[in-house]
């Protein structure tokens, strides 16, 4: 992957290795908070397969096809995030929770949800999810997304 590219080469495999740490440390926090519960849990587990067969294809081969998988794959990795902050911030604030199954964590009673602080919330002070969880896989893909820059429209190098 880096052979012919130089600094730029480098800069890559870093940032390749940086999106492996990532989906590695993603998973182990996703692991260790059982996030298998119900259908929406299982979104970050089903975004970070997703993120190392892209990963892993663009690393075998660079092609216009795993490149453009890898940019696709970079702006899901950043939009699952996105639903994901949403998800943690409605299971704070209590709305519809009986259709989110997040019993492994603690609730706090309705009354003090409903004084909470947007702080709060964003945090997972009131409620159970903290907010910042659900951004981990966001710099995945931005890692992801920032490796394929320089790529295409050459062929890779022939030995």
């Amino acid at each position: 992957m880096m052979r012919g590219d130089g600094a730029a080469g480098g800069l890559r495999a870093g940032l390749l290795l940086l999106v492996v740490l990532g989906v590695v440390g993603s998973a182990l926090a996703l692991a260790y908070e059982r996030h298998w519960l119900s259908p929406w849990q299982l979104a970050p587990w089903i975004t970070l397969g997703i993120i190392s067969a892209a990963t892993l294809a663009l690393i075998v081969r660079q092609t216009t096809a795993t490149i453009r998988l890898a940019r696709a794959v970079a702006i899901l990795a950043i939009v699952s995030a996105a639903l994901g902050v949403w998800q943690h911030i409605d299971a704070n604030l209590g709305e519809d929770s009986a259709a989110h199954d997040h019993s492994h964590h603690s609730h706090g009673d309705e009354e003090e949800q409903a004084d909470a602080s947007m702080v709060d919330v964003m945090t997972g002070s009131a409620g159970h999810a903290p907010v910042p969880a659900a951004l981990a896989i966001a710099p995945v893909g931005l890692a992801l997304g920032l490796a394929t820059i320089g790529l295409g429209g050459r062929r890779p190098a022939r030995e």
